[in-house]
C-alpha cells in the first residue's frame, strides 16, 4: 500500500497561490500535479510524499508547510515581498509565477546579504531619497555627481560591441557607491518585465531581466535606479504610473546621453547608420536611445526617426539574450558580482561552513577558488 501524506488540504491551495499559480497560470503546472491538484485542495485524496516533495519543489515552499494548521498570511511570513510595496494590491495576480520566484529569490539574497554584513561587523550605509525637482537633467545630474563617474570616464568603457563592459562597470559603481543590490532574473519572459526595484532604506534591490540584452540591461539600470531615488519600488512598464515611467526613461536617457554633450560636437550629421553605431558605442547604449536623444533634441525628424529605428527593426533583430552553458558565470550574473565576496568573507572567517555556503549561493565549496579568480582576478 502506498503511504501518503496527510497533509491540509487548505495548505495546498495556499501554496499554490504563493507561487502565483492563478488566473490561468496554474494551466502551465506539470500534468502530474495538475491533473490531481483540484483532488488534493479538496480533502478527496491525499499526495503521495513523492508527489508531495514535487510539489513542494514547485511551489518553492517546505514541505512541513503543508501541515500547518491554518494557512499564514503572505505579508506575515519571512522574505517575502509586501507587494503593496509595487504601488498596487492587484500587482500580485498579475504576476507569472516565474517573476514571483524571482521577486522572492532576491529579497531572500538581500536579508542573507544584511545579516552576513552584520556578522562581519560591516556597516549597512542608508540609501538617501534626494530632494529634487522632478526635472531630468537635475536628477541625471544628481546621478553623476553621486556615482562620480565622469562622461569621458564613461565613454572610456568601450571595449565590445554588445556592451558588457559598460553594464559590468556601471552595476559595479552602483553597488559601491549607494549600496544597492543588484540582481537578474532566470526564465522571466522580457515581454512581462525588463527590470524592477525593490525599495528599502537600508540596500535597495534592482532585478534586471537575465533575457534582456547588455543594453536593454543598462537602460532599465538607470530607469529603476530613477525610482529607487523617488523613494519607490517600481515594475517598469506600469502603465498605472505612466508619468512616472516617462520620467524615468528621461532621467536613463539624459543620464546616458547627455542632452548638452550630443548637441555640441558628438552628433554625427549624415546620420548613416554607421554614424548612429559609432553613438551607440561611444556612450553605451542602443542604437535606439541614441536615435531617440536625437528626436528629443530635434536633430532628426519624426520621419527620420520612424525611417531609422525601421532599419534597426530590420537588420539588428533584438533576440531575447541567451544565456550560455558556464554555471559559474551564470551564478554570478543571476546572484549579482557585490554579492559573493560577503559570503565568501564570512564563509573564510568561520560565520557559515561550507553547507551554508552552498546553500547562500548555489555553488559547491570545490568551486571556491573558480569564483575566488573570476571575482578578483584583474581583466
Amino acid at each position: 500500500m502506498v503511504s501518503r501524506a496527510r497533509i491540509n488540504p487548505k495548505m495546498m491551495k495556499w501554496a499554490r497561490e504563493y507561487a502565483g499559480f492563478i488566473n490561468g497560470y496554474e494551466d502551465s503546472l506539470p500534468k502530474e500535479i495538475k491533473d490531481k491538484i483540484d483532488y488534493w485542495e479538496n480533502g478527496e485524496r491525499y499526495p503521495t510524499w513523492n508527489q508531495l516533495r514535487a510539489v513542494s519543489k514547485k511551489f518553492n515552499v517546505p514541505s512541513a508547510f503543508f501541515f500547518m494548521k491554518s494557512t499564514p498570511s503572505f505579508d506575515d511570513l519571512p522574505n517575502l515581498i509586501n507587494y503593496r510595496k509595487i504601488d498596487n494590491n492587484s500587482i500580485y495576480s498579475s504576476l507569472s509565477p516565474e517573476l514571483i520566484t524571482n521577486i522572492r529569490k532576491s529579497e531572500v539574497r538581500r536579508d542573507i546579504y544584511m545579516d552576513l554584513l552584520d556578522n562581519l561587523n560591516e556597516d549597512c550605509v542608508k540609501f538617501e531619497v534626494p530632494n529634487l525637482n522632478m526635472d531630468k537633467k537635475i536628477f541625471a545630474d544628481y546621478i553623476r555627481n553621486i556615482l562620480n563617474v565622469s562622461l569621458s570616464t564613461q565613454k572610456s568603457w568601450f571595449k565590445d560591441t554588445k556592451h558588457y563592459t559598460f553594464l559590468n562597470n556601471w552595476k559595479e559603481v552602483i553597488n559601491e557607491k549607494l549600496g544597492i543590490l543588484i540582481f537578474e532574473t532566470e526564465n522571466v519572459d522580457i515581454k512581462e518585465m525588463r527590470g524592477l526595484c525593490i525599495f528599502h532604506d537600508k540596500i535597495p534591490i534592482i532585478l534586471l531581466n537575465g533575457k534582456d540584452g547588455p543594453n536593454g540591461r543598462i537602460f532599465s539600470l538607470f530607469h529603476e535606479l530613477t525610482h529607487l531615488l523617488l523613494g519607490e519600488s517600481a515594475i517598469c512598464g506600469d502603465d498605472l504610473n505612466r508619468e512616472i515611467e516617462i520620467f524615468c526613461n528621461s532621467v536613463a536617457g539624459e543620464f546616458l546621453v547627455p542632452e548638452n554633450d550630443l548637441d555640441n560636437g558628438m552628433y554625427v550629421a549624415d546620420l548613416s547608420e554607421d554614424s548612429i553605431n559609432e553613438l551607440s558605442n561611444l556612450y553605451g547604449v542602443s542604437e535606439y536611445v541614441i536615435l531617440r536623444r536625437l528626436l528629443d533634441i530635434q536633430k532628426i525628424s519624426k520621419q527620420d526617426y520612424v525611417s531609422k529605428t525601421k532599419y534597426f527593426d530590420e537588420y539588428i533583430q533584438i533576440a531575447p539574450h541567451k544565456t550560455r552553458g558556464n554555471y559559474l558565470n551564470n551564478m554570478i550574473k543571476y546572484n549579482g558580482k557585490a554579492y559573493y565576496p560577503i559570503v565568501l568573507e564570512a564563509y573564510d572567517s568561520g560565520i557559515i561552513n561550507s553547507l551554508d555556503f552552498s546553500k547562500f549561493t548555489n555553488i559547491g565549496q570545490k568551486q571556491i577558488p573558480k569564483l575566488q579568480e573570476k571575482l578578483f582576478s584583474k581583466q
